[in-house]
């Protein structure tokens, strides 16, 4: 699957949520209408509009399956997150890998990474602490996210 970064300066205004006894992101407020979620592990990124923009990220992320590290967020700008693959709407979800990728958590600073937080890439910040890692040839890296709060861990 490959994703399009677009830097506007500019990103979605939502919160994002980790609910402790759900075990799952949410952002707020939720996005209605949606034309198919791409998934990494069993969480969801909602795709939305005529470009496929991520504009929602949400569900399931057990904290009992995160690595404690001092991975540090990369630097990133303000942008949109675009899916360039042509996936039909309304038909459901699409993985972004095909196995499971593991999860990190850096207590210290709040943020989570699901995927490779060694590798680079470039970095956008397409939803209120969201950050999405894309390297040159437009394949996924890593996903950090930040929520309101976490678990204790």
């Amino acid at each position: 699957m490959r994703f399009l970064i677009d830097y506007t300066d500019t990103l979605e205004p939502k919160s994002l949520i980790y609910n402790i006894e759900e075990c799952s992101f949410d952002t707020e407020p939720t996005v209605e209408e949606i034309n198919f979620d791409v998934v990494l592990n069993k969480l969801n990124l909602t795709a939305i509009g005529d470009d496929n923009k991520i504009a929602q990220v949400w569900g399931f992320c057990g904290y009992n399956e995160w690595i404690k590290s001092d991975y540090v967020v990369p630097e990133r700008k303000k942008g949109t997150l675009k899916v360039l693959d042509d996936l039909p709407s309304g038909v459901g979800s699409f993985s972004i890998k095909k196995e499971d990728v593991p999860m990190y958590v850096n207590t210290r600073t709040g943020w989570v990474c699901l995927g490779n937080p060694e590798r680079k890439g470039s970095a956008v910040e397409f939803i209120n602490n969201c950050v999405a890692v894309i390297d040159d040839d437009k394949e996924f890296v890593s996903l950090w996210l930040k929520p309101v709060s976490l678990p204790n861990i």
